[in-house]
C-alpha cells in the first residue's frame, strides 16, 4: 500500500513538474515593424529588423510564435484570410499582441484602407474572436513615424493611436502605448540622432537598435502591469 501512494505520489509530481515547464505561447499580429525582416545573423546597423525578432530575447520563458506581415492593414489581415488562420491556429489561454495603425490611413489604397470607424471595428471583430478562441488580447499603439520638417518632428499616427487606445480603454484590455514611447524616443534624439533607430531612409523600418528600443518598452510595460503569464519577477 505504501508503495502505491508512494508511486501514486511520484507520478503527481513529474505531472506536476511538466504543467509547470509548458511555455507561455505569445502570437504577435502586425505589420514591418513587427515581422520577420532578416535572418539573425545578418542583422546590421542598417538592415530592417521587426521588434518581433527580438522580443523573446527581453520575455524570458516565452515562446515567441510571429504573424506579423509587412505592409499589413486590419483591413488586409481579414480580406487577406491572415487573420482567419491566426485565430484558428492560436492555442487557448495564450497571449496575442496586435499593434496596427500604420497603413490604414492611405485612401490611395482601397485593398488597405480603412476610416478611423472601420478601424476600430476591426479591432473589436479581432478581440471578440480571440475572446471566444480563448487567447488573451494586448494592444498596441503603433510605432511612431520618424518625420522631420524643418527640422521639427511631427508625429503622424495621432487619430488611429488614439483608435487603439480608445478599443482597449472600451474593452477592458491591457495597452502598450509604444507611439508615445517612441515619440517620445525620437523627439529627444532629434533628426540626426533618431536615424540609429531606422533602417535606412525609412519612416517606418526599425533597425535593429530600433527594434530592440521598442522591445525593451513593451517588456519594460509588461513588467509595469505585472501581465500574468508573460511577467516574471
Amino acid at each position: 500500500m505504501k508503495r502505491v501512494i508512494l508511486l501514486m505520489s511520484l507520478v503527481a509530481f513529474l505531472l506536476l513538474n511538466v504543467e509547470a515547464k509548458k511555455p507561455t505561447y505569445l502570437y504577435l499580429v502586425g505589420d514591418e515593424v513587427v515581422a520577420e525582416q532578416t535572418a539573425a545573423e545578418d542583422m546590421t546597423a542598417t538592415s530592417a529588423v521587426g521588434w518581433g525578432q527580438v522580443l523573446g530575447e527581453y520575455l524570458p520563458g516565452v515562446e515567441i510564435i510571429n504573424r506579423g506581415i509587412s505592409g499589413v492593414t486590419s483591413k488586409a489581415l481579414l480580406s487577406g484570410g491572415d487573420w482567419a488562420d491566426i485565430i484558428a491556429n492560436a492555442g487557448r489561454n495564450s497571449y496575442m499582441m496586435i499593434q496596427l495603425g500604420h497603413h490604414e490611413y492611405d485612401e490611395t489604397n482601397g485593398q488597405t484602407y480603412s476610416s478611423l470607424e472601420q478601424f476600430e471595428n476591426n479591432l473589436l471583430l479581432f478581440v471578440e474572436e480571440a475572446k471566444k478562441a480563448k487567447v488573451k488580447v494586448i494592444l498596441l499603439t503603433p510605432t511612431t513615424k520618424r518625420f522631420f520638417y524643418d527640422s521639427t518632428y511631427y508625429p503622424r499616427h495621432g487619430a488611429y493611436a488614439e483608435g487603439v487606445r480608445r478599443v482597449a480603454e472600451q474593452q477592458g484590455l491591457p495597452l502598450i502605448d509604444v507611439e508615445t514611447a517612441t515619440r517620445a524616443m525620437v523627439e529627444a534624439a532629434g533628426e540626426l540622432g533618431s536615424a540609429v533607430y531606422f533602417a535606412g531612409d525609412s519612416e517606418i523600418l526599425l533597425s535593429e537598435d530600433g527594434a530592440r528600443a521598442v522591445a525593451e518598452i513593451i517588456a519594460a510595460s509588461v513588467k509595469e502591469q505585472k501581465l500574468k503569464g508573460l511577467y516574471t519577477k
